[in-house]
């Protein structure tokens, strides 16, 4: 019975030290190993950016307030160089400066604004950042830094994150935006991610603005006949009327055109649109061209009778200003009559402004359709 006993108790013996040495949980790391590894990376990340390289310099250092962030790391010391590493972080970000790519400059060096709807087409502005550093004696490319972009202002698709290459550069590929119709602005910011833990560098970004485009337009017509131009031109009234549904703030040209420099413009010439120095947020012209064949008198069986009639062709085009491209064109055809030649022109060209407000009223849709195309 007592050998039994002895058994039993060797064995229970020999179960709990399985137990106590095979399951028992690692412990955390003692605060001074932790304090000594973060006192590593803080000595490593001065030094890297004593050297010159700025970027991983500043990861390691950040990596520093990443460890402290850790499960069982605390401690005097520990706070201290968490400390320290703050500090020089936030010297760096004193010298760091992000400021837009060249392409986004115009030749007073003021930055552009760009364009809702040129984003997903060749011309397309994307934001694209330059990452300098003062060393005191100068500026320094800054490369393999991280940069984040993100919608301050609406929202769509876009490369959320990019590194800057060997000439400090960062460029965000823009997909697309939720909506062409309101302002949008993407905001490029240095940002570190270590293990979960994030930093930003507060001051060292650069908003990037995108306008939807200008909805003034202004209308323009010439009106002719055999004897000439006629002032002012009846179809600018009924061409105005038919649009005024469309999304667009419409204003009448001031001042009259010679025939050659409104064809010009009729035609989508850049230049002549140019020379034309409308206000900048005009976005497009509606030209009118109403003209009107020479009227002939009605003969009928050998007998000429005092009756005049002539035909009138009205031609309009939304003509797009930043780059004379024609949005939208429509004709019409109409005939008038009169007791001499010059009612009969008249009422030809009437006819033909009647005409062309049928017609506008008729294809609204696709109108703002033309409006909204982005090439």
């Amino acid at each position: 019975m007592k050998r039994v006993t002895a058994l039993v108790a060797l064995a229970c013996a020999l179960a709990a030290s399985c137990v106590s040495t095979g399951s028992a949980p690692a412990s955390p790391p003692s605060s001074a190993a932790a304090a000594e590894r973060m006192r590593e990376y803080l000595d490593n990340g001065m030094a890297k950016i004593g050297d010159g390289a700025v970027a991983e310099g500043a990861r390691q250092l950040v990596t520093v307030l990443a460890e402290r962030r850790k499960p069982g790391v605390a401690g005097a010391e520990a706070d201290e160089i968490a400390g320290l590493a703050e500090t020089e972080l936030a010297k760096l970000g004193a010298a760091l400066s992000l400021e837009a790519g060249p392409e986004w400059l115009d030749e007073a060096n003021n930055q552009r604004t760009g364009s809702t709807l040129d984003v997903g087409t060749p011309k397309a502005l994307q934001p694209s950042v330059i990452l300098t550093y003062n060393m005191g004696r100068g500026r320094s490319l800054v490369a393999g830094a991280p940069v984040a972009f993100s919608f301050e202002r609406g929202g769509g698709t876009l490369t959320a994150a990019v590194n800057t290459n060997e000439l400090g550069q960062a460029t965000c590929s823009l997909g697309r935006f939720d909506s062409t119709a309101s302002e949008q602005v993407i905001r490029a910011a240095v940002e570190y991610r270590v293990e979960g833990f994030v930093w930003r560098f507060e001051g060292v970004m650069k908003d990037f603005a995108y306008a939807p485009p200008g909805r003034r337009a202004v209308i323009l017509a010439l009106e002719r006949t055999s004897s000439g131009v006629v002032q002012p031109p009846v179809i600018i009234d009924a061409v105005f009327n038919a649009l005024k549904s469309v999304d667009l703030d419409f204003s009448h040209y001031d001042g009259a055109l010679a025939p050659d420099r409104f064809l010009k413009l009729f035609a989508g010439d850049p230049a002549a649109i140019k020379a034309l120095k409308l206000e900048g947020d005009t976005a497009y012209l509606v030209t009118v061209l109403n003209d009107c064949a020479q009227a002939k008198q009605v003969v009928l069986d050998g007998k000429t009778y005092n009756i005049w009639k002539a035909t009138a062709t009205a031609t309009i085009r939304l003509i797009r200003t930043a780059d004379g491209k024609i949005m939208f064109s429509g004709t019409t055809d109409a005939a008038g009559q009169g007791g001499t030649s010059e009612k009969a022109a008249s009422d030809g060209l009437a006819a033909a402004a009647s005409a062309m407000a049928k017609m506008l009223a008729g294809r609204l849709t696709e109108i703002e359709s033309a409006l909204a195309e982005r090439n």
